[in-house]
């Protein structure tokens, strides 16, 4: 509906002028952009998998960036082409469901996509939480001092045994430790029920903390994610009702607030 496109581009003129403000970039990074030179990575497909919305970024190359605020609302004439498009897309996502995966190129655990922006748009709009996408990695250098893209690569090993996007952490080693903590290894691939289990508590836990913080960051989550499984057990997350979740997150509250400070670069 064209009220439906009209509240989602008044949210990307929001943002756009918020950054604006603020000296930042206004319009969604693309990929080639930021890599330059992305020829020279070593690339390996992944296939179609469902992927968070939250970690969706920007675009592939430079093409539609400017239609979409970085929070991915469009920002083009409610008249134009484009919106007629938005709507429709928006329409069959009510009537019919999206089926068809846009692809997307990740890089760094974040998803940058080459086709069906629209859809991510729409989809965003109407607080979906995954997309289905045909995934291609870019890997960064594996030989490198950087901190992040060694924790990338414990990532890489976690993923191989899950397929989970979506954990991530800003301390090297917390794989390992997540890993003994289910009773795992990165031999082979983890069980089924495991996995599953490991997603809903994950789920669960995400949604609870995220009443009480400000900030989306990923980082943030998966680190407290952490501090919370190793002092009550994943089971909590699985068996207790939320307000016993909501008070075992106070107990570690002042292990949180050590966790921000050192996140603070990490959060937006």
């Amino acid at each position: 509906m064209i009220e439906d496109y009209e509240n989602a581009r008044k949210l990307g003129e929001k943002s756009y002028r918020h950054d604006v403000i603020r000296g930042r970039y206004p319009y969604l990074p693309a990929l080639d952009y930021i890599l330059r030179n992305r020829e020279r990575f070593k690339e390996e497909k992944v296939g179609l998998c469902e992927i968070p919305i939250a970690l969706i970024c920007g675009t592939l190359t430079k093409g539609r960036q400017e239609a979409f605020a970085k929070n991915y609302m469009p920002l083009l004439s409610a008249e134009s082409e484009f919106a007629l498009k938005w709507i429709n897309l928006f329409d069959y996502q009510e009537n019919e469901g999206i089926r068809d995966p846009v692809k997307a190129y990740e890089f760094m655990g974040r998803f940058y996509i080459s086709e069906g922006n629209k859809r991510v748009s729409v989809m965003k709009y109407l607080k979906q939480p995954d997309i289905l996408a045909d995934v291609v990695r870019v890997l960064p250098p594996e030989n490198h001092e950087s901190k992040e893209i060694r924790i990338y690569y414990e990532f890489l090993k976690f993923f191989k045994c899950t397929s989970i996007y979506g954990i991530y952490f800003s301390v090297e080693g917390y794989y390992d430790k997540l890993a003994k903590i289910f009773g795992m290894n990165f031999k082979s691939r983890w069980p089924d029920e495991t996995i599953i289990n490991l997603k809903s508590e994950f789920y669960t836990f995400s949604r609870l903390y995220s009443e009480h913080i400000y900030g989306n960051s990923l980082l943030m989550f998966g680190d407290a994610f952490m501090i919370y499984v190793e002092t009550f057990e994943p089971d909590s997350l699985l068996n207790d009702p939320d307000d016993v979740i909501r008070k075992n997150l106070g107990q570690i509250w002042p292990e949180h607030l050590s966790l921000l400070e050192k996140l603070k670069r990490f959060i937006s």
